[in-house]
């Protein structure tokens, strides 16, 4: 026996070995594509419920921080010189931007278009943020 004849021989004795654990790992490769192909299916018939989720932890997260960190009455409309023409009560100011909020989603979810309302609700969640930023730091 020559070299070659010898290293063919082990060579097809490791190739009898791996054979039976390359077909387990392409069964199983097929078996996790065809459910990510399934979940991928869900994901997009429920995309307005995925797009959603993360606005509405946003809007109650603001809010409560808002709550904590508002003074009882809230001046909206910041004048030139430091004032604010319209003052309300921290709860008004606290749930307006999260109503607002709810409102953009429900347009979401009632228009046949997903990504313009979607987006103005996101952007509806920077009034909690520019209340408090007047609030806190007025002219």
């Amino acid at each position: 026996m020559n070299f070659l004849e010898t290293v063919m021989e082990k060579w097809n004795m490791l190739m009898a070995k791996i054979k039976p654990v390359a077909e387990t790992a392409k069964n199983a490769c097929a078996e996790v594509a065809r459910i990510v192909k399934i979940g991928a299916g869900y994901v997009i018939k429920m995309r307005k419920i995925f797009l959603a989720i993360p606005v509405v932890w946003g809007a109650i997260y603001l809010a409560i921080y808002n709550q904590a960190n508002l003074p009882a009455i809230v001046g909206l409309d910041l004048q030139i010189n430091g004032d604010f023409n319209f003052q309300v009560i921290r709860e008004l100011a606290v749930l307006g931007p999260v109503v607002i909020t709810g409102v953009c989603l429900l347009l979401m979810f009632c228009s046949r278009r997903l990504l313009t309302p979607w987006l103005v609700s996101m952007f509806s969640l920077l009034l909690p943020v520019f209340i408090l930023v007047t609030n806190t730091f007025p002219a």
